[in-house]
């Protein structure tokens, strides 16, 4: 995967996380993990800018597609950080799924057990 496929990655959950027009700490340091686990400069997280919902379609496309299964994991991870996956959060989920071709109610089973995990255990250490 290219330098620029890991900033597109990030800058879609950059854009899921600010969604909902709000973007706490737990939000944040998911968001420095993905940067980190991505191999990008640490320092350069705050300065991305987020792929609103209405460009996430063509985002997601353009990337390789071995990597769009591991994005639409990560993109419900990054919804479920604060542990609320707020309507605006949905339905950038929903779009990212239509875009990869996953059914919306496959997605809609993929947020409910995730949210399910994190009442039980809390927000997921690793991204």
């Amino acid at each position: 995967m290219t330098a620029a496929d890991r900033i597109k990655i990030c800058q879609l959950v950059a854009g899921i996380l600010v969604s909902d027009e709000h973007f706490s700490e737990a939000e944040q340091s998911f968001l420095q993990r993905v940067y980190a686990r991505c191999g990008l400069p640490t320092d350069e997280w705050a300065t991305l800018e987020p792929i609103p919902v209405g460009e996430a379609s063509a985002a997601l496309r353009a990337l390789p597609e071995d990597a769009r299964v591991k994005v639409a994991a990560l993109l419900v991870e990054a919804a479920v950080a604060d542990g609320v996956v707020d309507a605006r959060e949905r339905v950038y989920l929903l779009v990212a799924a239509a875009a990869m071709g996953i059914d919306a109610v496959v997605m809609e089973q993929r947020i409910a057990r995730r949210l399910e995990i994190y009442a039980e255990r809390g927000p997921a250490s690793t991204p």
